[in-house]
């Protein structure tokens, strides 16, 4: 959180300063094509639910045979928007984004066959779920880049409104560490997990995941000023072109490679949706409050999950699921400077 209070406010120095600058070289700044620069803060919580199965490989164990959610992951992102308008109605938009997890938990479900309750002794028969676990999850981070071209395609005569049409190259990347253990379901206690209450490894790193979403959107965006103030906006994007990396690496587990234990590559899709009220304090400067929700997800007809023994070598399980979803408020400012800004003043 410290980091990311840190870096707005060196971002809110960019939107800032504009203003002061010496004669010479805001009248360059304001001569030229019309720019915007803009700083936010993402409040954002997100999960990251992924589960396989490997039961064609022992009977024992059930479908799925794990599933890991790493649920309620706050950050506090910090993020940096340059904007400029081209010829011909197009426009670019570069955007930075960059957080801190706060805190958030991981749950880890494991599930047995009937055959395997039978096997293994369970108190419970049949299929089910033999053992969960709750870890904490207070480090590392999140960051994400995309750069966008667009054209404003229509605009109302009296400019209370527009839409416009883009294509957005996005990556968004999270990286999770989990530590301690905390044994809430155990009905196995005697072979495969500790009895339920269980707790320990406070202090020790048990799970680390890393995960990327590499994109391609299209998109649509508009506007329309209520007001000679205040302004509602939103942006709508698609990606049906998304490519994911997912590892996961197990410290605690000694039958399991530790660079990674796991690793998945898949294709899938990715939806974001974003919408915003601003009010012009100037001209030139505005404020912003929004809503921002990212959703990202493979099925297992998409992925190849491989899974990497200790002793070596390769084996592969089936994916069920895999997907990731954050969503929270946004508050920033920009300023415009340039272009028909400059004209207007």
């Amino acid at each position: 959180m410290q980091k990311t209070i840190v870096i707005l406010i060196g971002l809110a120095g960019v939107v800032l300063v504009q203003p002061a600058l010496s004669g010479e070289w805001r009248t360059k700044l304001q001569t030229g094509p019309t720019m915007t620069v803009g700083v936010k803060i993402w409040d954002s919580k997100g999960e990251t639910t992924w589960s396989h199965n490997a039961s064609p490989q022992d009977p024992t164990i059930g479908d799925p045979t794990s599933r890991l959610t790493y649920e309620d992951i706050d950050s506090t992102v910090a993020e940096i928007t340059g904007h400029i308008e081209l010829p011909q109605r197009f426009y670019l938009e570069l955007v930075w984004g960059s957080g801190d997890i706060d805190e958030g938990s991981l749950v880890d479900e494991d599930f047995l066959s009937a055959f395997g309750a039978q096997f293994f002794d369970a108190t419970r028969s049949g299929a089910h779920l033999f053992s969960r676990t709750v870890s904490q999850v207070n480090d590392n981070g999140l960051h994400y880049y995309s750069l966008k071209l667009g054209r404003n395609v229509f605009n109302r005569p009296d400019r209370k409104g527009g839409i416009g049409l883009f294509g957005q190259v996005q990556l968004w990347s999270e990286d999770t560490r989990a530590t301690g253990i905390r044994q809430t379901v155990c009905t196995a206690p005697n072979s495969l997990c500790a009895p339920a209450g269980f707790v320990g490894f406070n202090d020790t790193t048990v799970i680390k995941n890393d995960i990327e979403w590499r994109s391609l959107f299209l998109g649509v965006d508009g506007y329309y000023r209520l007001n000679n103030k205040f302004t509602v906006s939103g942006t709508l994007a698609y990606s049906p072109l998304t490519k994911v990396e997912n590892e996961d690496t197990h410290f605690l587990r000694t039958d399991l490679a530790q660079n990674p234990s796991f690793k998945l590559d898949g294709e899938g899709e990715t939806l974001n949706a974003e919408v915003n009220l601003s009010y012009q304090f100037t001209r030139s400067f505005t404020g912003h409050a929004g809503l921002r929700y990212w959703k990202a997800k493979i099925g297992n007809e998409r992925a190849g999950w491989s899974v990497f023994p200790a002793g070596g070598g390769r084996e592969f399980a089936d994916l069920n699921e895999l997907e990731s979803e954050r969503t929270g408020v946004t508050l920033g400012a920009s300023y415009t400077f340039g272009g028909q800004q400059a004209a207007d003043k």
